[in-house]
């Protein structure tokens, strides 16, 4: 699908009001400034979703969701952002331009397409093998009647089958005009590795075929499973990585499942094809399947636009487990809440579902699906011998070391007590030894990013050595991140203010920025806060504010100065005509010297603070609506969430008792919400450093004199930030 023209994404982001989107699905009343209705996400019976016309957001307060009306409509509709903006444009009546590609990238389009028609044709070559010919009918239909799976299923799931021969599909392909280089990119068909010999064969030959659709319902892959009993033969086969196929992003049945897992807020991840189509048969929709591989952060983020509830089934044994740890933690850091629901013995997810009707299998997965953490500790603890603690606390650490991935404290704090009563060890103990482990997969966190970085790095260098391209080498001028073992979780909450205030006032002129030559020049709230971040080379320890910044960064140094000056363009040209109205209206009443000059002042003061208002209202609204429109899945909710009013805050009067608004005292705020982060930070870094010394022995007098005078350093430096955060009003520190 080509492209939506810049321009045109503009015009209806500009366009679509939240209301009026709202409306056409949930039935709004006025409450004072917002509008309220019942959530179309969840079902409740008092109105909690609120809708903010001057924000142009909306947001349930009880399950959280929400925001802009592309996100809305993506929830709501489970589309794509490009689809979200075409459903939009449709709405609006405004006409899709399509961006004018390059060659390069025009090439690439229409071999994207190509592809994309090749497995569509593919898919309806597999349905017919199945339905209209004998050996179809004969071998692979009889095979998934045995098996229990209804016609429904099959056409649900598009379920073909591959004929025996060789050239089957290429055949027919080429019959129907289709490229073969196509089939050879898809994997549908694969060359003979005999020396000399350049032949073609089909890849799935003799198998019952299932497609692979991508969120949006295109055919993107097949997964093949072989109808002969040779053992030498791999039971299944899959199509392998193309420019229209990452396995490592796509779940089995996603597209079967997504309005059932939208709906139930939770999705039940599985292991093979048959087990999501037979869980679907017995009415449990919200089934998808990582198809045997191990589940991997592109996953996760693509279950994460549907739910933040996942419950995995697997076999009740602790090899299982142990095999499966590294998703359990993925998940887990990601903020998932997981659950694991264990099947009778002898069974799995297919032949449980195929042996019990929908309402015994719906009963069995509420009433036997156990927390993840709770799980592992029965599970993990099961084979332990009494008298052995090594492997108790080797069994221990691993649990551990899962709710180390946990960031919410809360969370942590109440997988801490399970473990200490299922475990029969002290919270206190658990306690310590989680930060042990919190700190070594921070640890290892760091040297991952640090290994993706050099190679990011490498890569960068290489491709401006060929192409010289300065915006990369500009790009690498950004400090990056101190390496400092600071608790995320400690810091997420100082965090969140700086990126509010970014989030809803970035672009807004609050300061004067000093220059080294001694001059100054008018700074942003992301100057701000850029500047004094930049001075200890530190960077948003939370992944999503850590994207989210960069973001706004990329705004402000790129379109938005020019959109800026159109926009005063367009302003002074509307502040002149409204000074020509006030000035005839002037010629036309008044009656005096004295009082055309006392008009004209106020006019000339009028229109001054109209455009005043008008410039800030726009440097506000710039970085709300670019964020919370991003066609990046994180960067969108991370704004959409920091843009709603969680709290009512307090008002804030100035001596002459005038209310002022959060904005009026940014330049009080920004920099006390700097220095409450930079304070957290140097507290986490002298705990650290205590934590350390009481570890030391007597013999490491010299590192503990190292210590001993790092924490006094950082104790003089944490005294200054507390004498400034004491004061009623902050000026910016000199350093």
């Amino acid at each position: 699908m080509p492209r939506i023209d810049q321009e045109t994404v503009n015009k209806i982001l500009d366009t679509a009001d939240i209301v009026d989107v709202v409306s056409d699905f949930v039935k709004l009343r006025r409450s004072g400034a917002n509008f309220k209705g019942l959530c179309p996400f969840h079902n409740e019976r008092t109105p909690s979703f609120s809708v903010n016309r001057a924000r142009n957001i909306c947001k349930c307060f009880s399950c959280g969701k929400g925001g802009s009306p592309v996100n809305f409509i993506m929830e709501h509709e489970q589309l794509s952002y490009q689809e979200a903006l075409r459903y939009l444009a449709r709405k609006y009546n405004i006409e899709i331009v399509e961006k004018e590609l390059s060659d390069q990238e025009r090439e690439a389009m229409n071999a994207r397409e190509a592809m994309l028609a090749v497995n569509e044709f593919a898919l309806t070559h597999f349905k017919n093998n199945l339905q209209e010919t004998d050996e179809g009918r004969d071998t692979a239909l009889a095979y998934l009647r045995h098996r229990g799976i209804s016609d429904a299923m099959i056409a649900r799931f598009h379920l073909g089958y591959s004929i025996d021969k060789s050239r089957s599909l290429i055949d027919a392909a080429i019959q129907a005009g289709y490229n073969t280089k196509y089939l050879v990119d898809t994997g549908l068909a694969i060359e003979s590795q005999r020396e000399g010999d350049k032949s073609l064969y089909d890849r799935f030959r003799g198998r019952v075929i299932f497609p692979v659709h991508s969120i949006s319902g295109r055919v993107i892959a097949f997964g093949g499973r072989t109808m002969r009993s040779d053992k030498t033969i791999a039971k299944y086969v899959n199509s392998p990585e193309s420019p229209i196929y990452h396995k490592n992003l796509e779940l089995y049945g996603l597209y079967q499942a997504k309005s059932a897992i939208a709906k139930k807020d939770k999705c039940i991840l599985v292991e093979g094809y048959l087990d999501v189509i037979s869980m679907h048969q017995a009415g449990v929709e919200n089934v998808v399947a990582s198809s045997g591989t191990s589940l991997t952060e592109g996953q996760i983020r693509a279950l994460r636009r549907f739910t933040d509830n996942v419950t995995l089934i697997y076999d009740a044994d602790s090899a299982g487990i142990k095999a499966s740890l590294r998703g359990i933690n993925m998940l887990l850091g990601e903020g998932l809440n997981v659950k694991v629901l264990s099947l009778p013995v002898g069974d799995d997810p297919d032949s449980f579902a195929q042996s019990h009707s929908s309402s015994e299998v719906e009963a069995y997965l509420t009433e036997n699906e156990v927390d993840i953490i709770a799980f592992m500790a029965d599970t993990l603890l099961k084979d332990v011998p009494a008298n052995d603690p090594t492997a108790k606390a080797k069994a221990i650490n691993n649990i551990l070391y899962s709710v180390a991935f946990v960031d919410d404290s809360v969370t942590a704090q109440e997988y801490i007590a399970v473990c200490s009563r299922r475990l029969d060890v002290p919270e206190q103990v658990l306690a310590s030894q989680l930060k042990v482990l919190r700190a070594k997969r921070l640890e290892e966190a760091a040297k991952e990013a640090g290994r993706r970085q050099a190679r990011e790095s490498l890569e960068n260098q290489s491709s401006e050595k060929e192409n010289d391209n300065p915006e990369a080498q500009k790009a690498s001028t950004v400090p990056d991140a101190p390496l400092l073992n600071l608790d995320t979780n400690r810091l997420k909450p100082f965090e969140e203010m700086l990126m509010r205030y970014l989030v809803r006032y970035g672009l807004l002129y609050i300061t004067q920025i000093v220059q080294p030559d001694g001059s100054s020049m008018p700074g942003t709230v992301f100057d701000l806060i850029d500047c004094e971040l930049g001075i200890d080379g530190y960077r948003m320890s939370y992944a999503p504010y850590r994207r989210t910044y960069d973001a706004i960064r990329e705004l402000k140094e790129g379109t938005w100065h020019n959109d800026r000056d159109i926009y005063l363009k367009t302003l002074d040209e509307d502040c002149a005509a409204r000074m020509a109205q006030a000035c005839e209206k002037i010629r036309l009443t008044a009656t005096s010297m004295a009082e055309i000059e006392s008009m004209e002042k106020r006019a000339v003061e009028e229109i001054e603070a109209y455009r005043a208002e008008k410039i800030n209202d726009f440097d506000a609204r710039y970085c709300q609506e670019h964020l919370a429109n991003s066609p990046d899945d994180m960067i969108r909710s991370t704004a959409n969430a920091l843009l709603i009013e969680r709290y009512t805050l307090s008002r804030i009067y100035t001596k002459q008792e005038n209310i002022e608004s959060e904005q009026d005292q940014l330049n009080i705020l920004v920099p006390r919400a700097v220095y409450e982060l930079q304070n957290a930070i140097i507290s986490g870094v002298i705990s650290d450093l205590s934590a350390e010394l009481a570890t030391l022995s007597s013999s490491e007098i010299d590192r503990a004199a190292e210590i001993i005078k790092k924490i006094a350093e950082y104790q003089d430096e944490q005294r200054n930030l507390v004498k400034i955060l004491g004061e009623r009003i902050i000026l910016p520190r000199t350093r």
